[in-house]
C-alpha cells in the first residue's frame, strides 16, 4: 500500500511543478512581449518633433503694406509729342511707417514719378523689359524722396559717363606715345587713384512697384 501511495503522489508533484513552470513561462513571455511592444510602439524622437511641429501654431507672416498713387496721365518723349500714357502705380513698402512718410511727401513723390514717366518713349514702355526697368527706376525715385540713399556703386554709373571716362583714358594713352609710335618712358611712376570704399547702404524701403493700369496711346 505504501508503494502505491508513493507512486500516486509522484505524478501530482510532477503535475504541480509543470504547472508552475508553465505559469512562469507565460509571465516571462508576457513581460517580454510587453517590453517588445512598448519598444516598437514608443514614438521616435523625430516623429515626436514632427508631431509637435504639425500641432504648433503657424508663424505669423508680416503683413504687406501698400501705398496707392493717383493715376498719372503724361505726354511721352516721342517725336511730335502725340503719344501719351495712363499709368496707375501701387508701391509695396517695408512697413506702415514708410507708407506714412510717402503720404507726407506725396507732392514730391508724384513730381519725381511724372518727370520719370515723361522722359520715356512709347517704344520703351511697350516692352516687358521696359516696364520692368521703369518699375526699378520708380522704386529708386520714390525712395529718394523719403530720404533713402542708394549705395555707392561705380557699376551703376550712366552709360554716357562710362563712355566719357573710357574716351579720356584712350586720349591719355595716345598722348603717352612718342612721335615715332614708341611708348614714352616715364621717369616717375604713375600714381593710381585710390578708390573710396563703397558705402554700405540700407535697402530701399520701396520693396516693389506694381502697375494696376498701364495704357500707352
Amino acid at each position: 500500500m505504501s508503494e502505491e501511495k508513493k507512486d500516486a503522489q509522484e505524478p501530482k508533484k510532477k503535475g504541480k511543478k509543470g504547472l508552475i513552470i508553465a505559469l512562469a513561462a507565460v509571465i516571462l513571455l508576457g513581460g517580454g512581449g510587453g517590453g517588445v511592444a512598448w519598444y516598437f510602439m514608443k514614438p521616435k524622437p523625430d516623429a515626436e518633433a514632427e508631431a509637435e511641429a504639425e500641432h504648433a501654431p503657424a508663424a505669423k507672416k508680416k503683413p504687406k503694406t501698400f501705398t496707392t498713387l493717383e493715376p498719372f496721365t503724361v505726354n511721352l518723349a516721342d517725336e511730335g509729342g502725340e503719344r501719351f500714357a495712363q499709368i496707375a502705380i501701387v508701391l509695396e513698402v517695408a512697413d506702415a511707417k514708410i507708407g506714412e512718410q510717402l503720404t507726407a511727401m506725396m507732392p514730391a513723390v508724384r513730381n519725381a514719378v511724372l518727370m520719370l514717366l515723361s522722359s520715356k518713349t512709347s517704344k520703351e514702355l511697350l516692352t516687358v523689359a521696359g516696364k520692368e526697368q521703369l518699375a526699378e527706376e520708380l522704386a529708386t525715385a520714390a525712395g529718394l524722396q523719403i530720404g533713402w540713399t542708394p549705395p555707392d556703386d561705380e557699376e551703376d554709373e550712366p552709360p554716357r559717363k562710362k563712355a566719357a571716362v573710357a574716351k579720356s583714358e584712350e586720349k591719355a594713352a595716345d598722348a603717352a606715345k612718342s612721335e615715332d609710335g614708341e611708348e614714352a618712358v616715364e621717369d616717375k611712376p604713375v600714381k593710381k587713384k585710390k578708390r573710396k570704399p563703397k558705402r554700405r547702404a540700407d535697402p530701399n524701403p520701396i520693396e516693389a512697384v506694381h502697375f494696376s493700369q498701364f495704357i500707352v496711346q
